[in-house]
């Protein structure tokens, strides 16, 4: 095995990874959309997004992320969140 193959197995392993850490993300996504939805809760909560935003964005910052590119990610997540809070989400 090549050292291109090796780095790529671990990034193939990684990516695997960060599936599986979204997918729990979103499992907890649906556990809150269910709370809100039986306590007669908004959806989307501005404020607690902008707090979510500003501390992952230092984390990100720290770790050597661009901003550009955690913004794009985020609300990426933040999109799918919202989808799968207000029941949309696909069982498949």
């Amino acid at each position: 095995m090549t050292d291109i193959d090796k780095i790529r197995e671990a990034i193939d392993k990684t990516d695997t990874e960060l599936i599986d850490l979204l997918a729990r993300r979103f499992s907890f996504s649906e556990m809150i959309g269910e709370i809100k939805r039986a306590e007669g809760i908004p959806v989307i909560q501005s404020e607690r997004f902008d707090q979510l935003k500003t501390s992952r964005k230092e984390h990100a910052r720290k770790a050597g992320l661009t901003e550009e590119f955690t913004e794009e990610f985020l609300n990426l997540i933040h999109r799918e969140s919202v989808r799968i809070q207000q029941g949309s989400r696909k069982e498949e």
